[in-house]
């Protein structure tokens, strides 16, 4: 039922360009500072399938829709901050900073919103669930008469919160672009 995935750690790339009809030979940059380069590119492209996540929000009706691009908005944009061993690059709360001191409260309910919520299912205030036991009056012998759950899970996202989110990358974006530009 299941097909076997490659596991190979090396991937082919092939690259052919042409000019004038002829194929032009190329050199793979293996350099620290080339290597740091592909990081802030994977980056780029990262916010930039954040912003499109997020630009797609307000185009649809459906709640479960609206809530699985938010979610995966969120976990890729924590993606741009974690550490990981085939990126060599990673952003950090100086670079929220650079774009604007006031976005960090923001960027950290986000980054708690995928660490404890979308990504782990750490404590946080976006879902709760109780259960909850219903005893018979004391006289009748407290014997157990219902046994439920209640509780809530966060599932809408507000105009308000996609604007400051779709704001907050667009920043993030430029100053990846700005940093790129100085390598």
């Amino acid at each position: 039922m299941f097909s076997k995935m490659s596991s190979s750690k090396e991937q082919e790339l092939n690259i052919a360009t042409f000019k004038n009809g002829k194929l032009c030979p190329y050199l793979i940059a293996d350099s620290r500072l080339a290597k740091r380069l592909s990081g802030l590119t994977q980056i780029i492209i990262d916010l930039d399938n954040v912003i499109e996540l997020i630009n797609l929000i307000d185009t649809v009706e459906n709640s479960e829709v609206s809530y699985a691009l938010w979610m995966s908005a969120v976990v890729t944009y924590g993606k741009c901050f974690a550490s990981a061993e085939g990126r060599k690059s990673k952003l950090e709360l100086e670079h929220v900073k650079i774009f604007n001191k006031e976005a960090i409260d923001y960027h950290k309910v986000l980054i708690s919103q995928r660490n404890e919520y979308f990504a782990h299912a750490g404590n946080n205030k976006y879902e709760d669930l109780r259960t909850c036991i219903i005893l018979s009056p004391i006289e009748d012998g407290k014997k157990i008469l219902e046994i439920s759950s209640f509780g809530f899970k966060r599932k809408s996202i507000s105009p308000d919160e996609v604007k400051m989110f779709n704001a907050l990358c667009n920043g993030l974006l430029n100053v990846v672009k700005k940093i790129t530009e100085d390598i």
